[in-house]
């Protein structure tokens, strides 16, 4: 939720009598900002010269709350501040006066990529009498698991341990509860940069483990998408030229140059097939077909152009 502060004199008079009781508080949430960064938003942003002036107003290396106050204070009506809360919080600083007779828009942009990487979660899971023998059978099946994704080329910085759990086990029956023994589930993360040997490498993990293997899931993802969202920030940014444009040319105005733009980055959520296998004694007998697939990055800009 965006959360916008627009302070006219009156405003400010209510803002400022409440700060005076308490000199030097300030609200809790900072913006993260700090002056270096800020003076030169003003300027460009707002359209105004600032640069001489530090907007720290507390001196203490970053701008916030009671910062702003001070701040739109000396701008007047004509300036509106926009705080976008939460992690990576953004601040828009608005000249009125300049958005007046402007269009705004939002663009879409997407590209699809092939998934250069498989990250497979592998595991055992074993229950047994004692926790020594619980512990001692998944150490030796998981320690074959191992052994079978270095044979297939995965190397140790690609191997995390995921989970690791020791655990009573009760049977209820009739309101009464009976021990039945200790589990132990211990389960790794491979990361597979060779697409076509997927199917192999769960194949071998299955068959090292044994009837304790469980394949819990696998996910495809990018490695690194930056030229993949360059390449989507370029079409968001086409999508929203030929809309302003449109808009421009039905209302009979003419479209001039972007005043503010600002960008959202789509979820990227890499594609996760999840497994839920019972190896039965002949399970090495047929190979493991996996299909990668297509994932798609997308972006959104929003933009406001002025009008000529």
């Amino acid at each position: 939720m965006k959360v916008k502060f627009i302070f006219s004199f009156f405003c400010l008079m209510i803002l400022l009598s409440g700060c005076g009781g308490d000199e030097g508080t300030k609200p809790e949430e900072d913006l993260e900002l700090t002056s270096v960064e800020f003076t030169p938003l003003l300027n460009t942003q707002v359209g105004l010269e600032f640069a001489e002036v530090p907007w720290d107003v507390n001196e203490d290396g970053n701008i916030d709350l009671f910062d702003l106050v001070i701040v739109a204070s000396h701008f007047g009506e004509n300036v509106e501040i926009s705080v976008q809360p939460g992690t990576g919080r953004t601040l828009e600083v608005i000249n009125k006066q300049q958005t007046e007779k402007t269009i705004r828009v939002t663009g879409s942009g997407s590209v699809v990529g092939e998934p250069d990487v498989v990250v497979l979660s592998v595991g055992v899971s074993v229950e047994r009498d004692s926790v020594k023998q619980a512990r001692t059978d998944a150490a030796e099946a998981m320690d074959g698991v191992i052994e079978s994704l270095k044979g297939n080329g995965l190397l140790d910085p690609d191997i995390q341990t995921q989970h690791f759990s020791i655990q009573q086990q009760f049977d209820y029956a009739q309101g009464r509860q009976e021990f039945r023994g200790y589990s132990v589930t211990n389960s790794v993360s491979g990361k597979i940069r060779d697409l076509g040997i997927v199917g192999q490498v769960i194949d071998d993990a299955a068959e090292a483990g044994g009837d304790l293997v469980q394949i819990n899931s696998i996910q495809f993802t990018i490695e690194d998408t930056t030229k993949l969202r360059m390449q989507a920030r370029v079409a968001a940014m086409q999508d929203a030229q030929t809309k302003a444009q449109t808009l421009a040319t039905e209302g009979g105005v003419t479209l001039g140059k972007p005043i503010s733009i600002s960008e959202v980055e789509g979820p990227y959520v890499a594609r996760s097939a999840d497994f839920n296998l019972a190896f039965a004694e002949d399970a090495s007998a047929a190979k493991t077909p996996i299909q990668s697939g297509q994932l798609r990055i997308a972006v959104t800009v929003n933009v406001i152009y002025e009008i000529e």
